[in-house]
């Protein structure tokens, strides 16, 4: 028993010796003047939590999440859609963009290139963005590198709000949020004025040092008008464009600063006593009021340590410190030896990701109206989402994001509420507009109706008008117009045609190839008598018009400028387009056949028109050719001579299909 008694003994005093250097060592840390971190510790009351009933009661809305795009995402902070593509910013500095087929694409990046996370400070971390309506800019919160807006189709960067330059006394240190308004300004979140993100943790245990600040485009400035918030996070306009709100992460509450109206200039609490930590805020594309992301959840069985400390300064300001002082000592390390295990022991202890193992594992949504009543709320329990920081329906998901440790974008199934409020905007007013344009429309519409009767009147009467006198005019100019716009464009195509095809020798073998068919056919005796009677030209107009037959009748033109010098000369600009007509009706009729196939086509239709009645038009056409069968031999004198010169050459080339050939000319 004394060897029991004695243990115990030891173990006491062991205790109690612990316990009094303990007490010595923190009160030392906390008494000590002069130790980093330099800033204030106070108490801070917080507003009691909301009960977890009604729209917070909890749920597994977000449960069984997806990972979408595992290992191409790391830290996806927030999300914005433009031009239907969703763009999100990432831990590596970089915004990219997503096509709705699932193609990613690099977009821009504020910082430079690096080899790590470690390098969080050279790469950038961009939080907040903004594209503007027109999609020709993004408006770019980089925690390190200050507000730059980019140009979406070049690439070009202007720096709107620097990193080092003084605003009001202080410098800001985390740019995390803005919300863009008209003509380029917008309103914009520093959450602290004392740390940079990578020491991000400090700011949860000193007092409030974030601000609410304005952009004014016009002078490129920026006003405060907000200070001493703790931790600042997401910003969004109303849309009435009379007040902002934004979320006060670490006093678990969304603010409201009214801008215009009779409270310009005030602010007041939109929203308390929520159950987890708020980030990213965005408006509802249906105007119903806005989506907040709790990057956690916490109940009275899962705690938060933060909230618990904020009465306690001395216990802050003891962590704060102590978090220092164990950051130091490899800071100066890695100044001496840089290495990169140094590095990453002064990331990590610094970071937010340190408090990882501190979470309660919940994460959610709510979603509010704007006059701060909590619609629902939406929870993940099990674990599959880590944390969630903002969220965005797209393709009919639900995509969230995380900004530490998470390579993937979770997606979920979107809950019908909130896929309601993902809506259009157009739709939203349309519904609002029906109820109060009908009340006026009840006693106009009788007016209207009549107006609109009038104005169909006039115009039913002048539509048959039009339609009747001028295109039955139309109808008969348009046909002898045509014939006289071919006949044009004809002699000129044969002047050049006519050195090609001068060629006789085809002539007699042709018709060799073309008895034998008009002798099966029994169509040659339907040849011979328009021969004479010249209704041929009637039957070739429209087939024979085309390059190959007045190639190929351009040889037996020479003996018809005998008799009809002087009619040529009467009529020039008409003989021009029918001069592919008349060749057949004064040559040979063997010439003709040297076409076999033409030749043939021009016989079809005849064939076909005396018994079909409708095509009477067809035999009118016919019986209008032999008009201009008259003149046909007049033009034909004026190119005769051209002929007959032209052919004394030895050869000829002739372009066909298969390419040039030189054919001789046989003696004549």
């Amino acid at each position: 028993m004394g060897f029991i008694f004695n243990f115990i003994k030891k173990i006491i005093k062991t205790t109690l010796k612990l316990s009094l250097y303990f007490v010595i060592f923190v009160t030392a840390i906390v008494l000590i003047p002069n130790l980093p971190p330099y800033t204030k510790f106070t108490s801070i009351e917080l507003t009691p939590l909301q009960p977890r009933v009604g729209p917070l009661a909890p749920n597994s809305a977000l449960n069984n999440a997806e990972r979408s795009f595992k290992g191409k995402f790391l830290g996806p902070e927030a999300f914005q859609v433009s031009n239907g593509e969703l763009y999100t910013s990432l831990a590596t500095g970089e915004i990219v963009k997503i096509s709705p087929g699932g193609h990613v694409t690099f977009v821009t990046k504020i910082g430079q290139p690096c080899t790590g996370l470690v390098h969080e400070h050279i790469c950038g971390r961009p939080l907040g963005f903004q594209i503007d309506e027109a999609g020709k800019f993004m408006y770019v919160a980089d925690a390190y590198h200050g507000i730059w807006k980019v140009d979406l189709k070049t690439d070009k960067k202007q720096l709107l709000v620097s990193p080092t330059a003084e605003i009001e006394k202080r410098t800001p240190k985390l740019f995390n949020s803005l919300a863009l308004g008209k003509n380029g300004d917008f309103y914009w979140t520093d959450s602290t004025s004392d740390f940079h993100l990578k020491d991000g943790v400090l700011s949860l245990f000193a007092d409030p040092s974030g601000r609410l600040f304005y952009y004014d485009a016009a002078k490129n400035t920026s006003k405060v008008l907000l200070d001493d918030l703790w931790f600042p996070n997401g910003v969004v306009l109303s849309p009435n464009n009379d007040f902002v709100v934004f979320t006060e992460t670490s006093r678990f509450r969304i603010m409201k600063y009214y801008i215009a109206g009779p409270k310009k200039g005030q602010s007041e609490v939109f929203v308390d006593g929520l159950p987890g930590v708020p980030d990213n805020v965005r408006v509802l594309p249906d105007g119903s009021g806005v989506l907040v992301g709790l990057y956690m959840v916490y109940d009275e069985g899962h705690p938060i340590l933060l909230r618990s400390l904020s009465a306690t300064p001395a216990v802050r300001k003891f962590v704060a410190r102590l978090h220092r002082l164990i950051e130091i000592p490899f800071e100066q390390l890695n100044k001496l030896y840089p290495h990169i295990i140094f590095e990453e022991i002064v990331y990590y202890i610094g970071h937010f990701k340190s408090l990882a193992a501190f979470s309660p594992g919940m994460a959610g949504l709510l979603q509010i109206d704007w006059n701060g009543n909590i619609v629902a709320g939406y929870y993940n329990t099990d674990g599959t989402l880590g944390h969630i920081s903002d969220a965005i329906v797209y393709n009919d998901k639900l995509y969230t994001g995380c900004p530490h440790l998470q390579d993937f974008l979770g997606t979920v199934p979107v809950p019908p509420l909130l896929k309601k409020a993902f809506e259009t905007t157009k739709t939203a007013p349309k519904v609002e507009s029906k109820p109060l344009k009908a009340k006026p429309v009840d006693q106009p519409p009788k007016p209207k109706a009549e107006e609109t009767r009038k104005v169909e009147q006039p115009k039913t009467q002048p539509k048959p008008k039009v339609e009747e006198k001028p295109k039955d005019e139309s109808k008969p100019k348009q046909e002898k117009p045509v014939e006289t716009k071919p006949k044009q464009e004809k002699p000129k195509e044969q002047r050049p045609v006519e050195t090609k095809p001068k060629e006789q020798p085809k002539a007699p073998r042709p018709v060799e190839q073309v008895k034998p068919k008009v002798e099966e056919k029994k169509e040659a005796p339907k040849v011979t008598k328009p021969a004479a009677s010249s209704p041929k030209p009637a039957q070739q107009p429209k087939p024979v018009e085309p390059a190959k037959p007045v190639e190929k009748a351009a040889p037996p033109a020479p003996p018809p400028p005998k008799p009809t010098p002087p009619p040529a000369k009467a009529e020039p600009a008409k003989v021009k387009p029918v001069q592919s007509q008349p060749k057949p009706s004064t040559p040979k009729p063997e010439v003709k056949t040297t076409t076999a196939k033409p030749t043939e086509k021009p016989t079809a239709p005849p064939q076909k028109a005396p018994p079909k009645e409708p095509k009477k038009e067809a035999t009118k056409v016919k019986s209008e050719a032999p008009k201009p069968v008259e003149n046909i031999p007049k033009p034909i004198n004026e190119e005769i001579p051209s002929d007959t010169i032209k052919p004394t050459k030895e050869s000829l080339r002739v372009i066909k299909k298969g390419g040039p050939t030189e054919i001789p000319v046989p003696n004549q």
